[in-house]
C-alpha cells in the first residue's frame, strides 16, 4: 500500500515550482521577442533600386537609378542627346551625348559649338570608370555648365551637367550618377589625341592625291601643282582643330608650306619658268620632310 504515497512524491517532485513557471514565461516571452526582432513582426526592407541601363550612341551606360527623362537643357540643344533630371521637378540636367571630338579639347560636334570658343584647361577626371577630362564649371545664360568628356573607340562620350546658379551646389557630384560604361575600349585623353585620330583618314585620303597629282606633275603642267596646293591646303585645313601645339601644330605648318610650295610650282609652270619651278620643287621637299618628321614625333 505504500506505493500510491510514492508516486504521488515522485509526480510532486516533477511538478513545477513557482520560480520554475517564472523562468519558463520569461524563456517564452525571449523566444517571441526574438522571433519579433528576427524579421517576423516587421515589413520586409526593399531591396536597394537597380541602376538604369540606356544606350547612347553605340555606349551602353549604367545610371543612377533615381535619374527621370526631361525636357531640353536651356541653350543646348544637341541633337540625338539624352537629357535627365536628378527628380521630377527639379530644374538640374544631365546630358548625354557621344560622337567624334570637334578639336583637340575633345568635346563632340554637336555639343562643340554650343559652348564658349574658348574654355579653362581641361582637369583630370573619371567618368562611368572611364578615363575623363572636365572642363568648368562655367557660367552660361545664369546657369551653370560643366562637361566631361571620355574618349573611346565608338567616339566621345560626354556628360553635360547644368544647374541654375543658386543651386548648383546640389548638383556637384552629377558626374557620379554615370556608374560604369561599356560597349567601346576606353582612351586616355591627351592633348594630341583627337589629331592622331582624325589625322589617320586625312592624311590617307592626301596620300592618294600625292601619288596621283606628281605622276602628272612637270614644268609644263601647271594644273596638276595647283590641284597639289588644293590637296595640302585642304589637308591642313582639316586637321587645324586638333592641332593646338607641338608636334600636331608642326605637322599643320607642314602642310601649309607644301601647298604654298605647290603654289610656286604653278606659278613657275604657267611662266615656263624652269629654274623657278626647280627652286619651287627644293621648297616643297623641305616641306614634306618637315611633315614626315612632325608626325613622326
Amino acid at each position: 500500500m505504500g506505493t500510491p504515497h510514492r508516486i504521488q512524491h515522485a509526480l510532486a517532485a516533477y511538478r513545477p515550482t513557482g520560480a520554475m513557471v517564472a523562468g519558463a514565461a520569461a524563456i517564452v516571452v525571449a523566444a517571441a521577442a526574438g522571433w519579433w526582432l528576427g524579421g517576423a513582426g516587421r515589413e520586409d526592407t526593399p531591396a536597394p533600386a537597380r541602376d538604369q541601363v540606356v544606350a547612347v550612341g553605340a555606349l551602353r551606360l549604367e545610371l543612377e537609378p533615381a535619374w527621370v527623362p526631361a525636357d531640353a537643357v536651356p541653350g543646348l540643344p544637341v541633337a540625338g542627346a539624352r537629357i535627365l533630371a536628378p527628380a521630377p521637378g527639379l530644374a538640374a540636367r544631365a546630358l548625354l551625348a557621344t560622337g567624334p571630338a570637334a578639336d583637340a579639347s575633345l568635346i563632340p560636334a554637336g555639343l562643340r559649338a554650343e559652348l564658349p570658343a574658348s574654355l579653362p584647361r581641361p582637369r583630370r577626371a573619371s567618368l562611368g570608370r572611364l578615363p575623363a577630362w572636365t572642363y568648368g564649371p562655367l557660367i552660361d545664360e545664369g546657369r551653370m555648365v560643366e562637361v566631361t568628356v571620355a574618349p573611346t573607340t565608338a567616339g566621345v562620350l560626354a556628360l553635360v551637367c547644368s544647374a541654375p546658379a543658386t543651386s548648383w551646389s546640389s548638383w556637384l557630384d552629377c558626374a557620379d550618377g554615370v556608374h560604369a560604361a561599356g560597349g567601346a575600349k576606353a582612351l586616355t585623353p591627351t592633348a594630341d589625341l583627337a589629331f592622331r585620330q582624325a589625322a589617320g583618314p586625312v592624311l590617307d585620303t592626301l596620300d592618294d592625291e600625292r601619288v596621283s597629282g606628281r605622276a602628272r606633275l612637270t614644268a609644263r603642267r601647271p594644273a596638276a601643282a595647283a590641284a597639289l596646293a588644293r590637296s595640302h591646303r585642304d589637308a591642313a585645313a582639316a586637321l587645324a582643330p586638333f592641332a593646338e601645339a607641338g608636334a600636331p601644330a608642326e605637322a599643320v605648318r607642314a602642310l601649309r608650306d607644301a601647298a604654298g610650295g605647290y603654289d610656286a610650282l604653278a606659278a613657275a609652270a604657267r611662266r615656263r619658268d624652269r629654274t623657278g619651278f626647280v627652286a619651287a620643287r627644293a621648297r616643297v621637299a623641305r616641306s614634306d620632310a618637315a611633315l614626315a618628321a612632325a608626325l613622326a614625333r
